[in-house]
């Protein structure tokens, strides 16, 4: 399977979780 960056906006849609929650993941490590 190839590897492909994923959008935020997409990456927060297909985990039904808003854009700001995963920034504060990312935060968070």
């Amino acid at each position: 399977m190839e590897k492909r960056l994923t959008k935020i906006g997409e990456a927060a849609a297909l985990l039904v979780v808003s854009v700001d929650t995963l920034r504060k993941w990312e935060k968070s490590g």
